[in-house]
């Protein structure tokens, strides 16, 4: 059940440990020793650092919730021009991105993950908090694993707020049932969000060992996303700036732009932050994302999710992303199939398993090696992301200048793209960044923002659904920007107000 008041009782509440602790010398992948915590038990470094890796072990909810099986590109992306499915139209995914949602719990998926995040980080900061400081190394790591679990709690607020608005700002650990808390307003939720990642800024090294971790980079990062969200761009502004002036992070230029997907480098200094998996087991210390986004007969992929014909005809020629983004595809039989035809989409191959190149090397059928495993990220911040939304801060703030050039130019030239014609117009230049982040960021969930930042969601959303020929297409209204509040907890918490989505 999604309920607000969760489990009264902290052993289960803080799991069996199967997750990742970035601590060794070559800023790989460690799995941390599985057992039970209690708050009795919780007495050393050790125990505070495994209480931290669980909340990140949440974010991919046992492989097929928040971040792992594409759950939060389904609600983000998937209701806009970026992401598309083909295949069957039964499927509730497909009510999603046609804007069909008479059902409330059409965007239940994320709400009891992302809460379930939230008291592990509550219950970290409580416990570590607590501890004598004596039992850490030093004064340093029980600031950074308390940075860490803020940050964490900051990243999973900022989700939520944008998926269904003000929600119940649960800042303490459950520790008995009670009744449901009710929803906090839009803008005291971005306040604890601020706190959160101003904290998590002031207690974190700009890299953190792995892009698996959190960092002052990627602090900086979602804390200016939630600035964004608010119209503060010249807070914003401040905090991409931080990120560009350290140094700590740079374009992938040493393969193509599929090549950065791929397992081997997961950990590249173009990710910031990432949601990472050890590929253990089917089941556990693994994400199923693989498994939705390339058709069977490419891949092994469970689904066709990809990328909509109408922005892959804006793609320039001689563009490298079109190594990813592909109409033509081989199929296991030895032949080809067109993806348009066959699903009126374009593949979009990020996520496939053929990016496996340390799991499962090799093609065709060899994809069904360690099926549906994978060492694979999600990346939820990257330095193109980075450079993009300068270019937007600044021409927003001071016209297209010097700076919002070089910023878009650079991930221009990485795609062996030339660069922006000089002399664009305020309004051309917003058209270009657009554009240029919905290639590049295609399927990793930041276009509704980017829409919806500039006032443009309602209307392109209506035009999209219209040109997608839909039977019923929808007027897209602001009431659209915030999904339903699940049935599920409608009923179970008498406090919880609903959205206007909810009378759909």
């Amino acid at each position: 059940m999604n309920k607000i008041h969760f489990n009264k009782s902290l052993k289960p509440l803080l799991f069996l440990l199967v997750f990742i602790a970035t601590i060794s010398c070559n800023n790989d992948l460690e799995e941390v020793l599985k057992g039970d915590l209690s708050e009795s038990t919780i007495k050393t470094q050790s125990d505070a650092i495994a209480l931290v890796d669980g909340i990140y072990n949440g974010l991919l909810d046992g492989g097929f919730g928040y971040y792992a099986s594409g759950s939060m590109a389904y609600i983000t992306d998937g209701i806009t021009d970026v992401f598309k499915l083909g295949g069957d139209p039964g499927l509730r995914i497909s009510n999603l991105e046609q804007y069909r949602w008479g059902d409330d719990n059409i965007a239940n998926d994320p709400w009891g993950s992302i809460y379930k995040v939230i008291d592990r980080a509550n219950w970290a900061l409580k416990l570590i908090e607590g501890m004598d400081d004596e039992v850490f190394k030093d004064a340093d790591t029980k600031n950074r694993l308390l940075g860490e679990a803020s940050f964490l709690r900051g990243l999973a607020y900022f989700d939520l707020v944008g998926i269904y608005g003000g929600v119940p700002l649960k800042l303490k650990p459950t520790e008995s049932d009670g009744v449901g808390l009710s929803r906090s307003s839009t803008s005291d939720v971005y306040i604890q969000i601020e706190k959160d990642l101003n904290y998590a800024i002031e207690n974190l090294a700009f890299k953190g060992g792995s892009p698996g971790r959190a960092n002052k980079a990627a602090a900086h990062g979602i804390l200016a996303k939630a600035l964004l969200r608010q119209g503060k761009w010249d807070e914003a502004k401040v905090n991409i700036d931080a990120i560009i002036a350290s140094g700590a992070h740079d374009l992938f230029v040493e393969g193509s732009f599929l090549e950065l997907f791929y397992e081997s480098n997961r950990l590249d200094n173009e990710i910031i932050f990432s949601v990472l998996s050890m590929g253990e087991s089917y089941y556990e210390a693994t994400n199923h994302h693989i498994k939705f986004f390339t058709p069977w007969n490419y891949d092994t992929g469970w689904s066709t999710v990809g990328m909509p014909p109408t922005l892959f005809s804006q793609i320039e020629p001689g563009d490298s992303r079109l190594e990813v983004y592909f109409d033509v595809y081989p199929t296991f039989a030895g032949g080809t199939e067109n993806a348009i035809e066959q699903y009126n989409l374009v593949i979009n191959r990020k996520f496939g398993h053929y990016n496996r190149d340390i799991t499962a090397p090799g093609y065709g059928y060899d994809a069904y090696k360690n099926y549906a495993m994978s060492k694979l990220g999600v990346p939820i911040l990257r330095y193109s992301d980075v450079l993009l939304l300068k270019a937007d801060i600044e021409n927003e703030l001071n016209g297209p200048n010097a700076e919002a050039y070089s910023a878009i130019n650079q991930v221009r030239n990485r795609a062996g793209l030339g660069d922006l014609p000089e002399g664009l117009g305020k309004s051309e230049f917003t058209e270009a960044v657009l554009k240029e982040r919905a290639i590049e960021l295609a399927a990793e969930g930041h276009r509704k923002d980017d829409l919806i930042r500039h006032n443009i969601f309602e209307s392109t959303m209506t035009q999209y659904l219209l040109d997608q020929g839909y039977a019923f297409p929808v007027t897209v209204t602001p009431a659209h920007k915030l999904m339903p509040i699940p049935r599920t907890e409608l009923d179970l918490n008498p406090n919880m107000d609903p959205n206007p989505s909810n009378d759909f």
